[in-house]
């Protein structure tokens, strides 16, 4: 018979094999979705003029070459396009989930995949809600410990970074050092 200790190792061995896995599928949905929107705004790159940031420490940027019509369909295009990839990853995450000839340790892994991406999808959007009613529109992406921040806004000062870095890390519990706001007119 094995003894406690090896029993405890055993299941401390299980408990950061399935932490590992979660961190890892989370970190490949981050990529998804920062891939997709790397090819977005690289296919959009000759649009944008980008002005280096002045003497005051702000960040400044420009759409002067961007059609009229170009500059506000960023940020909507891109939560329809998101909100299509979340339902298609929770549609599979769901098929493995039910899938009878899964073992139970892949569904409970899918299971927990399911919970985190719910979990970063609620987030997302609290942190989008509330930089709304702060006057930004924005994009949020949690990955892990991380968070990435799109905001809709040519001009971005230290005051309003630290203003949107502080709504970040109180809803997704991540260390200022954590968090990357970019801004995009």
């Amino acid at each position: 018979m094995k003894s406690p200790s090896v029993l405890e190792s055993l299941e401390k061995s299980k408990e950061m094999t399935k932490k590992a896995r979660r961190e890892i599928w989370q970190t490949l949905s981050f990529l998804l979705i920062l891939a997709l929107l790397l090819y977005y705004v690289s296919s959009r790159k000759p649009e944008f003029f980008y002005e280096p940031a002045g003497k005051t420490g702000s960040i400044t940027t420009s759409a002067q070459n961007a059609p009229e019509g170009a500059k506000g369909d960023f940020f909507a295009e891109f939560k329809i396009s998101r909100e299509k990839i979340q339902k298609e990853q929770m549609d599979l995450i769901k098929k493995v989930m039910e899938d009878e000839k899964a073992s139970p340790s892949v569904r409970e892994e899918a299971h927990l995949h399911y919970l985190a991406l719910v979990d970063a999808m609620g987030k997302e959007l609290k942190i989008e809600g509330i930089l709304k009613a702060k006057g930004w529109d924005s994009l949020a992406f949690l990955s892990g410990d991380s968070c990435t921040v799109v905001v809709k806004t040519s001009k971005l000062n230290e005051t309003d970074a630290a203003a949107i870095g502080d709504v970040v890390r109180r809803i997704a519990k991540v260390g200022l050092q954590n968090i990357t706001i970019i801004p995009a007119p």
